[in-house]
């Protein structure tokens, strides 16, 4: 079988929790070869990855990718679903040129404002529909959990980001667009590379505060980055980044992120 090359294209939502490894984990556990990168940075939005040019065309050009994995910057502050759908095609045909085939990511509302869903699926299905790609399953997972399961903790201490527990369903979600497969009975396994207390959270919990509250000024950045970098310092050692997920929950994601992927019609063909 072909190693497939897949670059994730984004900002914190997707270096949260190793996103790209999970990926790369499980679809290794379903019999897959597939190499990952990753292009994100704390805050960013499509918006400012169209104007880091010269990058985003040498990855895409150069970096032989069979997939791309798009996160927009999804929450409150975030890009209006106008801006999301004019720069998000941007993206789309870049990627098109090159000969990638670009994925969405379906973001999932905050914790908070639930509500928000639905301006997301109308955006992120409009973005879908316009550019002719599909997107992951994920943000109705979230919502289908918050509903019927509550005691799955999807969220970071932030109420935004996710816990070990949604960049699995993440994870399952890309599994299921990429190859079209019923992800039951992959590992109930994640990673956790950052820390999941309020008290050790909390500079960049601040930083990311101050960051959105300017505006997303890119003076703004470095603090950012400096917090989330000190974040991620708790654990080198990646023989330790692995935990077992309840195998129950486990297989509840697992079993959604298929009905919802396949409700939808998302699988690629």
């Amino acid at each position: 079988m072909k190693k497939l090359r897949v670059l994730f294209l984004g900002n914190s939502h997707t270096y949260f929790n190793d996103l790209p490894i999970i990926f790369k984990h499980l679809a290794e556990a379903g019999g897959k070869e597939v190499d990952v990168q990753l292009m994100a940075y704390p805050g960013v939005t499509f918006e400012w990855h169209l104007k880091q040019e010269s990058q985003l065309r040498y990855e895409l050009l150069h970096g032989n990718y069979d997939y791309m994995i798009m996160q927009q910057a999804a929450h409150s502050p975030c890009p209006s679903p106008e801006e999301t759908i004019r720069d998000g095609k941007k993206i789309i045909e870049l990627a098109k040129a090159c000969g990638v085939t670009p994925i969405l990511c379906m973001p999932w509302a905050e914790r908070a404002y639930p509500e928000h869903q639905a301006t997301m699926y109308n955006t992120y299905q409009t973005l879908s529909r316009e550019a002719g790609v599909t997107h992951t399953p994920t943000g109705y997972v979230f919502e289908r959990v918050l509903n019927e399961r509550p005691d799955i903790d999807m969220y970071f201490v932030d109420g935004e980001h996710c816990s070990p527990y949604g960049s699995y369903t993440r994870a399952l979600s890309i599994y299921a667009v990429i190859f079209n497969e019923d992800p039951t009975r992959l590992p109930p396994k994640s990673m956790r590379s950052v820390s999941s207390t309020v008290e050790e959270a909390k500079d960049f919990l601040e930083a990311n505060r101050l960051y959105h509250e300017s505006g997303q000024d890119p003076k703004m950045m470095e603090g950012l980055m400096k917090a989330a970098g000190n974040v991620f310092k708790s654990n080198w050692d990646k023989d330790t980044l692995y935990v077992d997920l309840d195998p129950e929950k486990a297989e509840t994601l697992q079993k959604w992120v298929w009905e919802a992927a396949t409700k939808n019609d998302l699988p690629l063909k």
